[in-house]
């Protein structure tokens, strides 16, 4: 996939949010119907499912359940209900720790060793910011042996879940590049503990949940009994199954807080309306992270963002044991989509596929339309200027492109020639007649740049 291409060198465009467009969605009942319409291509009654909230202003204009809470009991899933929201817990982090930087109790470029001086650096420097933004170089732990083995190990703090799991190297040295590792913010909430002198769960209720009025979100412990939580499924041998055991214990940072619709709604609010971080604060969270002027991925400070639809978008998942969460947030339109989920398999139900589905419907007034004989001009092979190959090709009105041989993705219109993968960040841009009279492409993911031309 895309992500595996070696990097190369893009200065991409960062959409103000200072600017105000005019919201091209489907207005009223139309929402409602045609989400609907979208949830009825699969039966909900006989396994887990989706909640699914959207929100425009002070309106919220769809909210239903889908699917099964509790596969033994039958009870259907109810809006409202309450959700590990997994990593989608970091943009609590990140702005927990830009709070303490705006009262001056740390820096971003702080070394973390000035917090945790025996950690493992290898003699460089890890600031604040690169565990913010993924690019310290800190191996990942949580890998299948993990999954499996000690994913349910309980810890009585924080800085013992970082020396259990710490590791001697890194993987590469930092602000060479971004790689997505929890462990960066299981530093970050142990800072927060140490500088805060609270543990984890005060801080954050002290210093956001009270303040957004958010009652229903919070850390919890093991084994606490939730209410109006719906039971959590995996997939095994085709079959679901209750998630596995796992310890929040080890989440103090990265993931792990729970939370509903609602609330989550009051985050956005709380956040667009700078009633828990400075505007400056907030605009550098929802900016991608540069080094040496160069743009690493299109991650911020706990959140990520890119356009879509022609307008800046921040976004975030969350994937765990038996659950999943996405968020996409439109700023200019301050436009909310979320979609949970009770069940831990892409397969039965990706909460990001889903909620691009749903923005593709607000906005399909903006979607533009192309004829086959347009599409059919760009389908061909692409010889790339790195070596690689690409291959476009059409099923119906559909495009899709594999890279370097890889699994083929389906490409969205953003504009005639401008096309979006729906599942990350990733766009191809068709050239025309770029080369001696050819067709020529862009692709393009994060600060990755890649050109070609149809052979």
């Amino acid at each position: 996939r895309w992500q595996q291409l070696k990097q190369t060198k893009m200065e991409r465009f960062y959409l103000s949010i200072f600017t105000i467009f005019f919201l091209n969605i489907v207005q009223g009942q139309n929402i409602e119907q045609s989400i609907d319409s979208l949830m009825a291509k699969q039966s909900w009654n006989d396994k887990p499912g989706v909640e699914i909230f959207v929100k425009n202003k002070s309106k919220v204009l769809y909210h239903k359940a889908f699917g099964i809470a509790d596969l033994e009991s039958k009870n259907k899933l109810e809006i409202n209900s309450v959700y590990d929201i997994a990593s989608v817990s970091k943009e609590f982090t990140a702005i927990s720790i830009l709070q303490l930087v705006e009262r001056k109790q740390l820096e971003l470029t702080d070394d973390i060793r000035k917090f945790i001086p025996d950690f493992p650096t290898q003699e460089n420097i890890i600031t604040i910011e690169n565990l913010l933004t993924h690019t310290s170089g800190i191996k990942r732990h949580t890998d299948l042996n993990w999954a499996e083995n000690e994913a349910s190990k309980e810890f009585k703090k924080s800085i013992d879940v970082i020396n259990y799991f710490k590791q001697d190297s890194l993987d590469f040295l930092p602000n060479q590049r971004h790689s997505y590792v929890n462990m960066n913010y299981i530093l970050l909430g142990h800072i927060i503990e140490k500088i805060s002198g609270k543990t984890y769960e005060e801080y954050i209720r002290k210093n956001i949940f009270e303040p957004l009025n958010m009652s229903n979100t919070f850390f919890p412990k093991d084994g606490q009994n939730i209410t109006n939580k719906p039971k959590g499924y995996e997939k095994e041998n085709n079959d679901f199954v209750p998630h596995r055991p796992h310890s929040y214990t080890q989440s103090k940072g990265p993931g792990a807080i729970h939370s509903t619709a609602k609330d989550l709604a009051k985050w956005y609010e709380g956040l667009s309306t700078f009633k828990v971080i400075s505007k400056e604060s907030l605009y550098k969270a929802w900016k991608p992270y540069k080094a040496n002027n160069i743009e690493l991925s299109n991650y911020g400070y706990g959140f990520y963002t890119d356009k879509k639809f022609g307008k800046l978008t921040v976004f975030h998942n969350g994937f765990t044991f038996g659950y999943s969460t996405s968020d996409l947030y439109f700023p200019e339109d301050d436009l909310l989509i979320i979609v949970f989920s009770n069940v831990s398999d892409i397969k039965t139900i990706n909460t990001n596929t889903i909620i691009f589905d749903i923005a593709s419907t607000m906005y399909q007034r903006a979607v533009p339309k192309l004829t086959a004989e347009m599409l059919d001009s760009y389908v061909g092979t692409y010889k790339m200027t790195e070596g690689f190959g690409a291959k476009v090709y059409r099923e119906d009105m559909q495009l899709l492109i594999s890279v370097d041989g890889g699994k083929a993705d389906k490409l969205f219109p953003e504009t005639k020639t401008l096309f979006m993968v729906k599942d990350f960040p990733a766009k191809a841009e068709f050239i025309p007649s770029a080369n001696g009279g050819k067709m020529g492409i862009v692709l393009s993911m994060g600060p990755n740049r890649f050109e070609g031309t149809k052979e």
